[in-house]
């Protein structure tokens, strides 16, 4: 997908208590209503999200086959319940072969690496109220949402926290089966964050970067770090293993320019750049 001529935006829905409990059975993504849909055209995605209990929560993606005004146009369009429908200046109608079922992924983490276009660049925490206007995402936020979505759609429980924390081990785990989307992802394993993540704290006491040393403990005070495979995923044959020294832990900063440009940087060089500028 081409992020520079294809627009992805933010879209807040609300949620009652029974649809967030049976996200999947009462809602989908086969249109949205929104007064502010007259900016976004044909091929745009709709990131879906909603916030509950202080999370930023992505509820699904949409990706805009056309966009029209007259309700009844729209209701025929979508194959939508007439009982069951929102009214809105516009509707953005999904295009019907890239549905996709909704469900809760928390990108709270996040939230300080999106950007957006315009004069408000950055959400200023986790407030619904700065999301009652769709946002248009930078291509970089863009691809960074994309990538959650679909990394967490690949874990059986999927959730954010569960792909970032990490811990120490010299245990090997099956990294998984070869996942076929639009190109062949391998899965990967749960069972090596969760347990990466205590044997590291029993061994350090802690959680922190092992590039510049930060520690989201002392700073935020709380237990997070970002898991990063020093051999790319896609590099790995499908019964190849994956030992614990094979991940790091690193900082959202630091994994964010080691994966900053093709191929990755290594550990090493990231520390050596560290050092160089740091002189």
């Amino acid at each position: 997908m081409s992020y520079v001529t294809t627009a992805h935006y933010l879209i807040y829905w609300k949620l009652t208590p029974y649809e967030r409990q049976h996200l999947a059975e009462t809602r989908n993504t086969a249109y949205a209503a929104s007064n502010q849909l007259h900016r976004v055209t044909p091929g745009d995605v709709l990131w879906i999200v909603n916030v509950y209990l202080g999370q930023l929560l992505l509820l699904g993606r949409l990706q805009v086959e056309t966009v029209v005004s007259d309700s009844e146009v729209a209701q025929e369009l979508a194959d939508a319940d007439p009982d069951d429908w929102d009214e809105a200046d516009y509707y953005a109608i999904a295009n019907r072969y890239t549905l996709e079922p909704m469900r809760e992924v928390d990108i709270t983490p996040f939230v300080p690496d999106l950007r957006f276009r315009g004069a408000v660049e950055r959400l200023a925490g986790v407030d619904a109220q700065q999301l009652r206007s769709i946002r248009e995402l930078v291509p970089e936020s863009a691809k960074l949402i994309e990538q959650i979505w679909y990394d967490a759609k690949l874990e059986d429980e999927p959730t954010v926290q569960d792909v970032i924390e990490i811990r120490e081990d010299e245990q090997a785990y099956a990294e998984g089966r070869i996942v076929t989307r639009t190109v062949k992802q391998r899965q990967r394993s749960r069972s090596l964050v969760k347990d990466a993540k205590e044997r590291f704290l029993e061994k350090h006491g802690r959680l922190f970067c092992e590039v510049c040393g930060f520690d989201y403990g002392d700073f935020y005070g709380i237990d997070y770090i970002e898991a990063h495979h020093k051999r790319a995923i896609a590099d790995y044959d499908e019964d190849d293993e994956t030992m614990i020294e094979d991940l790091a832990m690193l900082c959202a900063n630091c994994h964010r320019i080691i994966h900053s440009q093709t191929p990755p940087l290594t550990i090493e060089e990231l520390k050596n750049l560290i050092k160089q500028n740091g002189e």
